[in-house]
């Protein structure tokens, strides 16, 4: 029994150590929270009360339902051209800009109005100070953290045209309600920020196990690259690019499937490949890299769960009148298998025809 109630005493202290060690963990909802209480204090002396905080994750196409329907919809502007948003609710923009215009925040609700450019002007120094606050206090307490250097960029109308200016594939979304005024009014803000999935910046112990110090390398051996396939480069007359409209056919050289070139971001060449299928998707198998033939052991087959890469000589050609096929270039967006045409849907002129005629 000693031993037991020994334990027992051992699992409090711990839990109580741990406890107090997460309260002390500087987190993005704990330094937004801090850093709205503490500026919207030092702007307009407004008393404000985080109540409740709730940090979820949704993907673009979820954005609508994430955010507010009414009140002041924000577009964030950020370090590398990364793009969030932000929404005041109604009763949140009505304190502010009653603290603003007559010294205080008014008890009652606020009726629902449709929020003005004078509105985010007058909201803005707010934002900017906020999310500055965040990164300040990120920075100061988390070894490494990049500050992401978010800002007001611009009052966007709904939600429909915030997802046609946003980038990022999934969100994370911090809600916060809050006491204004203290308790004259409570209002909502919805704070939408692009997962970060930038590296930490190294710190002079940061050591990755068994590497030795965290360097340049490895910082850009992760980096994110895009490549391009590009099946055909075409020389077309211009005045036949010029009447170019949807439903036009292209021809393409029926060896293209076996001479697909794979571009860098400047359009420079990495590799060329054989355009293929596997487990169902469409594949390249790389056949050379820029400066020559691959190694024999990087030219070795990759099997899936349906087998090999099938060579170009044994995809069978779907006819025009079957579901079209997206090819890899960045010259015909949209084409039929058909290994002699395709399809424009869309189109961008190669570079070989931007000179001048």
């Amino acid at each position: 029994m000693g031993s037991q109630d020994h334990s027992s005493i051992i699992q409090r202290k711990a839990k109580a150590a741990r406890d107090g060690f997460e309260s002390r963990e500087m987190t993005p909802a704990k330094a937004l929270r801090l850093s709205l209480a503490r500026e919207a204090d030092a702007l307009f002396d407004l008393a404000m009360t985080v109540v409740t905080i709730e940090q979820t994750r949704v993907g673009l196409a979820d954005i609508s339902g994430a955010l507010s329907e009414q009140g002041l919809l924000v577009l964030l502007d950020g370090a590398g051209a990364a793009r969030g948003a932000l929404c005041l609710d109604t009763q949140f923009l009505a304190a502010l800009i009653e603290v603003q215009t007559t010294g205080a925040v008014h008890p009652g609700v606020a009726r629902p109005r449709v929020p003005t450019r004078t509105d985010a002007a007058m909201v803005a120094p707010l934002i900017d100070a906020v999310l500055a606050g965040v990164d300040a206090q990120m920075r100061d307490a988390v070894a490494g953290y990049r500050p992401r250097g978010f800002s007001f960029g611009d009052m966007v109308e709904d939600t429909r045209a915030l997802a046609l200016l946003l980038l990022a594939p999934e969100f994370d979304v911090l809600r916060l309600n809050v006491d204004l005024g203290p308790g004259i009014k409570t209002g909502r803000l919805d704070v939408l920020l692009p997962v970060d999935i930038s590296p930490r910046i190294p710190t002079d112990d940061a050591t990755v196990a068994g590497d030795g110090p965290v360097g340049l390398g490895n910082v850009v051996i992760n980096a994110p690259l895009v490549l391009d396939a590009a099946m055909a480069r075409l020389r077309i007359p211009l005045r036949d690019v010029w009447a170019f409209k949807i439903g036009d056919l292209v021809p393409v050289p029926r060896e293209a499937i076996g001479e697909t070139e794979l571009l860098g971001p400047k359009g420079h060449l990495v590799a060329t490949a054989r355009l293929g299928q596997m487990n169902g998707w469409r594949a390249l198998r790389l056949i050379a890299g820029g400066a020559g033939p691959l190694p024999d052991g990087a030219r070795a087959d990759t099997r899936g769960a349906d087998g090999p890469v099938p060579s170009p000589s044994t995809v069978s050609p779907v006819s025009p009148l079957d579901a079209p096929i997206d090819p890899p270039s960045p010259d015909v967006t949209n084409s039929h298998a058909s290994p002699s045409r395709a399809e424009i849907t869309t189109y961008s002129a190669p570079p070989d025809m931007r000179e001048p005629v």
